[in-house]
């Protein structure tokens, strides 16, 4: 098992190796997700593991993340924390006409002609991870309704045949 990341790796010598990677990486060097969050200040625990997939012989990848992102609830305006822990399972096929027989759970990518980013793919898992209109379920909004007066509000209508009135006389 290493324990740094490293920024590219071939997919292919991974599976066959049966590596592993387990390494802590800034929020803030994944630079959609610094877009889409209130700030990026914590750190992403990350492990990826790789070998065969056993019925296809296609590189397997397993990504579990763990973090805390800074979101901006929806509600209040509010940065809150949304805690993420999420765990992906893909394989990397030649041609995707083969996705036909992988698992519904399994993710599928094809197969790159040399080297990936891991980061990119962690970054991936943590956008999805994102809800749509981010909100704390316990935020609420202070509001207080002045109480209603029915002189308060004097509306005076126009007659709209007073331009009509002047234009004849």
């Amino acid at each position: 098992m290493f324990d740094k990341l490293p920024d590219w790796i071939d997919p292919v010598h991974c599976a066959e190796h049966n590596m592993r990677f387990q390494a802590r990486v800034n929020q803030c060097d994944m630079p959609r997700l610094t877009e889409q969050v209130y700030e990026t200040k914590n750190d992403v625990l990350v492990t990826v593991a790789f070998k065969r997939h056993p019925k296809l012989k296609a590189p397997w990848i397993d990504i579990k993340v763990k973090t805390e992102l800074v979101l901006e609830c929806q509600r209040t305006l509010e940065p809150y924390i949304y805690p993420v822990e999420s765990h992906m399972q893909g394989v990397f096929l030649s041609s995707m006409a083969m996705a036909e027989d992988v698992d519904e759970d399994l993710e599928v990518f094809e197969l790159p002609e040399g080297k990936i980013s891991l980061l990119e793919y962690i970054e991936d898992e943590l956008l999805l991870a994102i809800p749509m209109v981010p909100r704390q379920e316990s935020a609420s909004i202070e509001w207080q309704d002045e109480p209603f007066e029915e002189g308060a509000i004097v509306v005076k209508k126009e007659n709209p045949f007073a331009k009509l009135k002047q234009m004849k006389e």
